[in-house]
């Protein structure tokens, strides 16, 4: 795996060093916790963590697609009104991030920020199952929700799993963000038949609950970074004397010195780029389906094809990721999805099901390189404040592919513009990640 600092560099009075994380003093082997007994490494726990949230987390936008439908007809509102409300938790979740991430460099911050916000998320879904009017599901899915999901997983996924590995890093970002493809697979085609069986708000309520399980008792587990149990990155115990060699130093930049930078904002450009489809497109899986005249029953199976070809593509992505330079593998990935995300616009009947197979592939390459990209150029010591600085605009561009594909049914009656755009920009964001490796290349030259 490439080191942070490697392919970026800036002047050595920038560059913050410090005591490295690896070689921080331990606990003496006396206060030794439960931690280090287990058979395998505690980082292992910290992506089964993530793994949970991610399911919860990312379940809740893959239900959205179906209880769409039944929503809009039950209380006469549009398709609009319902991913306006995603939107607003889009746009939210930035916000939040912008508060809450930064706690990821502190210690006991993460445990504490995801058990809050994972709480408050869990009360907003239960509320929302009682909404009658467009406002008020726009204020608690949408503004309460979406302020609190910016503090809970992603900052697990993206600012703390990363910190606990460095060989691994890749698999284990992999691994924790599975569990947005497992609930792809699993909750559409479940929460479909429980809307069949129940209701639509019978349906706000198991996910409610879902989530308090999944997401607020394990975020007691969570654990800032190894060097607070006295352990190293991908396993294995800090050194106890000054006879054993140190790991080498992982350089890492400080959050002020990553945004004076210009490799940071062309990042956060090509990131921004990349994001319009892992959003918009999965979000609106099922309704997309529909207008290809499939029932709701079998456009909800194409997401289910999503999340199983998501799924079984994670771990390749991830073992790419550690064997390729990152920004190669970002790149990559975004020609892959200007090539695919348009072809719904030519396909139908059963062979559109390729489609959702395809977008599967593609976003989960996405999202295990955006994890990574961050640490790959900053290091690990700052992870959570420049993550947080670097959310909202890729989640307003999120947000704005959610309205964009939404209006553009409501208006047109297809989604034939807003697949044309989505396939543009992912081409786009290749092109500004190749600039931004030949920016980062003469950085590392001079």
């Amino acid at each position: 795996m490439f080191q942070a600092g490697r392919l970026y560099s800036v002047p050595s009075s920038r560059i913050v060093i410090g005591t490295p994380l690896e070689t921080q003093t331990p606990e003496s082997p006396a206060n030794l916790t439960w931690h280090h007994r287990l058979p395998f490494f505690y980082g292992w726990v910290i992506v089964a963590v993530g793994f949970g949230m991610m399911f919860a987390s990312n379940g809740i936008n893959w239900s959205l697609g179906v209880i769409s439908s039944p929503m809009r007809d039950d209380l006469g509102w549009t398709l609009s009104d319902i991913f306006t409300g995603l939107m607003i938790r889009v746009l939210a979740t930035a916000v939040g991030a912008a508060l809450f991430t930064r706690f990821a460099d502190y210690k006991n911050g993460p445990m504490r920020s995801v058990a809050v916000t994972g709480t408050i998320i869990a009360v907003s879904l239960a509320l929302t199952s009682r909404v009658t009017e467009v406002w008020q599901f726009w204020l608690l899915f949408g503004v309460v929700n979406g302020l609190a999901s910016g503090g809970h997983s992603a900052l697990v996924t993206a600012a703390v799993v990363p910190r606990w590995f460095r060989r691994s890093r890749g698999r284990a970002v992999a691994t924790a963000t599975m569990g947005s493809s497992v609930a792809a697979f699993i909750l559409p085609t479940s929460i479909a038949f429980l809307i069949r069986s129940s209701d639509w708000d019978t349906a706000w309520l198991v996910l409610s609950g879902l989530f308090f399980v999944l997401s607020v008792f394990p975020a007691l587990l969570i654990r800032r970074q190894p060097e607070d149990l006295g352990m190293v990155p991908d396993g294995g115990d800090a050194p106890r004397s000054s006879s054993a060699p140190p790991p080498a130093p992982e350089v890492s930049i400080t959050a002020h010195e990553a945004r004076r930078s210009k490799i940071f904002w062309l990042l956060i450009i090509t990131v921004s780029l990349a994001t319009t489809s892992s959003m918009g497109v999965p979000a609106i899986m099922a309704p997309m389906f529909e207008w290809k005249e499939f029932t709701p029953e079998r456009a909800a199976i194409a997401a289910t094809i999503y999340g199983l070809f998501s799924l079984s593509s994670r771990y390749l992505w991830g073992y790419l990721a550690d064997k390729i330079p990152v920004n190669i593998l970002l790149a990559g990935v975004g020609v892959f999805n200007a090539m695919t995300l348009p072809l719904l616009i030519v396909l139908s009947g059963d062979v559109a099901y390729v489609y959702a197979a395809l977008v599967g592939i593609g976003v989960s390459g996405l999202v295990v390189a955006q994890g990574l990209v961050w640490p790959y150029y900053f290091g690990r010591a700052h992870l959570g404040a420049i993550i947080g600085m670097s959310r909202p605009i890729p989640v307003i561009m999120s947000a704005s592919a959610i309205l964009l594909m939404s209006q553009d049914f409501d208006r047109s009656g297809s989604y034939t513009f807003s697949l044309a755009v989505m396939g543009i920009m992912a081409g786009l964001s290749a092109l500004m990640m190749i600039a931004a490796s030949k920016v980062a290349g003469r950085k590392a030259e001079a």
